[in-house]
């Protein structure tokens, strides 16, 4: 009489079983461990180093010109946008009066720049979620009029657009 394992069929069926329940104990050993803890980066953890506080630039309402289609004609379609938007810089508290003073001596040259720079932006630009690119160019102009010590990052909020007819 033959033992089980003696027919060649009988011996790779169990080679098969067994090949199969390996995989399935490495898979199941795999998937059972538990998550590991999330642990916080040192940065994380830290004080903030320094506190802030916002001074404003002012609210803004600045039409804007778009030209939509520019064919062989010339211009095929004009419109207008409304940006409405506050401006706020972050400044240290103990920079704040230095800054105070500056603003209050720059402020109308500041206005018109900021103006300018909205009216000159492009579509894509004015479309942008956070309005990253108007902003670095604001950072730079502000920069450079009031001093690069004294600026800190800017905060744009209350942002509107709305198409003018």
């Amino acid at each position: 009489m033959r033992s089980r394992y003696q027919n060649p069929r009988r011996v790779l069926e169990a080679l098969h079983t067994g090949r199969i329940l390996v995989v399935a104990f490495c898979l199941a050993a795999a998937g059972c461990g538990s998550k590991p803890e999330f642990n916080f980066d040192y940065i994380d953890l830290l004080p903030a180093e320094q506190e802030l506080a916002e001074f404003s630039l002012g609210t803004y309402k600045i039409p804007i010109p778009l030209i939509i289609e520019q064919g062989e004609e010339g211009i095929i379609r004009r419109n207008r946008l409304q940006l409405s938007f506050e401006l706020f810089a972050l400044v240290s508290p103990q920079e704040m009066s230095q800054f105070e003073k500056a603003w209050n001596r720059h402020e109308g040259i500041i206005r018109d720049k900021v103006i300018s720079l909205c009216r000159n932006a492009s579509v894509e630009e004015l479309m942008e979620p956070e309005l990253l690119t108007l902003k670095s160019r604001l950072t730079d102009m502000l920069a450079n009029q009031l001093g690069q010590k004294r600026l800190l990052p800017l905060v744009i909020s209350d942002v509107v657009t709305q198409e003018l007819l």
